[in-house]
């Protein structure tokens, strides 16, 4: 799902309905979200998980060499939807 998706999905509602998160598919457990991150990088394990990078980290919060990082800030850019703790 890309905002445009998310956007046109949210247009019609009220601004002040909540939004949950979901845990996985199954419904296994919802939480409020509590945030978003938008300079955030995302890198796909699989069609189902992957990695989380903020762009603010250095390459060694990131515990990747400084070529690996670049490469990692060059990519797109992700919307991060987090819960409650």
């Amino acid at each position: 799902m890309n905002v445009k998706q998310l956007k046109k999905i949210i247009a019609s509602r009220p601004d002040a309905m909540e939004i949950i998160l979901q845990r996985d598919s199954e419904g296994n457990g919802y939480s409020p979200c509590a945030g978003a991150d938008t300079d955030a990088v995302y890198i796909a394990d699989s069609t189902k998980a992957g990695t989380v990078y903020n762009t603010e980290w250095t390459a060694p919060e990131a515990d990747l060499s400084e070529e690996e990082w670049k490469e990692i800030k060059s990519k797109a850019r992700a919307l991060i939807l987090f819960p409650v703790q």
